[in-house]
């Protein structure tokens, strides 16, 4: 799951009891060039705080080191070019946004 706040801070938190190591991938750290470990929490939570620029990304959490794990409780999944399932992220500027909503711009009245 994660959780974005108004300054582009996010949250991923992810229960994996039984991994060694946790890992997240994305377009945000240039898919593995340079992975954002996440910190082991008791009983098996996993959770790491980052910033990260305003837009609409895709990412995943890396698995001991070779398994790949889409976050559906993100804003979104998707298949990337290889076949895998992978996380879409929204940041947006200045605004909250928290898994699964988006903030909600007022409609134009018609004059």
């Amino acid at each position: 799951m994660i959780a974005v706040d108004r300054e582009g801070q996010v949250t991923f938190r992810v229960f994996l009891p039984h991994a060694a190591r946790v890992e997240i991938v994305g377009d945000f750290t240039d898919w593995g060039r340079s992975r954002i470990a996440l910190q082991r929490q008791y009983p098996g939570w996993w959770t790491a705080t980052m910033r990260v620029e305003p837009g609409e990304h895709t990412f995943c959490y890396l698995i001991d080191g070779s398994i790949h794990l889409a976050d559906y409780a993100a804003h979104g999944v998707k298949l990337d070019t290889d076949g895998k399932w992978v996380s879409t992220l929204r940041v947006g500027v200045g605004a909250a946004v928290a898994a699964g909503a988006i903030e909600a711009k007022p409609a134009a009245i018609p004059a």
